[in-house]
């Protein structure tokens, strides 16, 4: 217990999350060898890479789903090994690109599921809990739907909720798997732009592994390209997503240019061309 009070009151300058020579392998398959970064407090990371190069398998190690065979993880300079179930919850979210309810749960029982790690055995929820828990959802622009199954929302609405449950567990670290996928391009942009209000407004520290580049390199103020489980370049967006680098661990063909609408890259492709 002394050990997680430590971490509740963590040096500020300590990153959020390091990953010190981590490697996992499955059967026959290496998918992460000698992985290390550091994370800093406040920023917003995309973890890019070709399918297969181990960014899924980063994240739930990072989450500790996943147990690396060799290295550590560190939140807050404290192994995530020794956290319990319950103070690793109150500092860490996980939004899951296979996210599902067996039950029809209401939209705002979802966002609520948020406050458990902060509610004793059998504690009932507070008024303090139910407040926390409607803010989560104006701030998404869920409240209208809280009366709703969240079985009968469309993709982009059930992700908002999602965003609106880890928004009410109040973590310092939000881990999310392809939040935009299956999205038309109007809920990718609010999804992105709620999540960089999460990091300006309230000090979250932001992980999403997408195979968009485009929106990595939109939204992501650091990027970090993963190819056949081993670390190619990290850096800000310009740094990493360069024509020769996706030739290199994409093998495409693609022209790489500044956006018109602030600079990032910007990326274009088409079918060969006739021989």
């Amino acid at each position: 217990m002394s050990y997680e009070r430590d971490l509740m009151h963590s040096e500020s300058n300590l990153p959020m999350l390091s990953l010190e020579q981590v490697s996992f392998s499955y059967p026959n398959r290496i998918v992460l060898e000698d992985v290390s970064l550091e994370i800093p407090r406040r920023s917003f990371l995309a973890l890019i890479g070709p399918n297969g190069s181990g960014k899924t398998t980063l994240l739930r190690i990072m989450s500790r789903v996943l147990q690396p065979q060799r290295g550590r993880v560190l939140l807050e300079g404290h192994p995530i090994s020794r956290l319990s179930a319950r103070a690793l919850a109150k500092k860490i979210a996980v939004i899951s690109s296979e996210q599902s309810f067996e039950f029809p749960f209401s939209v705002r029982d979802v966002a609520a599921m948020g406050r458990f790690p902060h509610l004793n055995r059998m504690q009932r929820m507070t008024a303090l809990d139910w407040e926390i828990v409607e803010g989560a959802l104006k701030m998404t622009c869920t409240e209208a739907l809280e009366s709703r199954p969240i079985s009968q929302l469309s993709s982009g609405e059930r992700q908002r909720v999602l965003v609106a449950r880890a928004i009410a567990q109040e973590p310092s670290l939000l881990l999310l798997d392809e939040p935009n996928a299956h999205l038309d391009i109007s809920h990718q942009i609010a999804i992105f732009n709620l999540l960089r209000s999460l990091k300006s407004d309230l000090g979250v520290t932001i992980v999403v592994v997408l195979h968009d580049l485009i929106a990595a390199a939109a939204f992501c103020e650091s990027v970090l390209l993963l190819h056949q489980g081993r670390i190619v370049k990290a850096g800000r967006p310009e740094e990493v997503i360069t024509a020769e680098l996706i030739r290199k661990t994409y093998g495409a063909d693609v022209h790489v240019f500044p956006s018109p609408l602030g600079g990032f890259p910007q990326i274009a492709f088409g079918p060969a061309s006739e021989p």
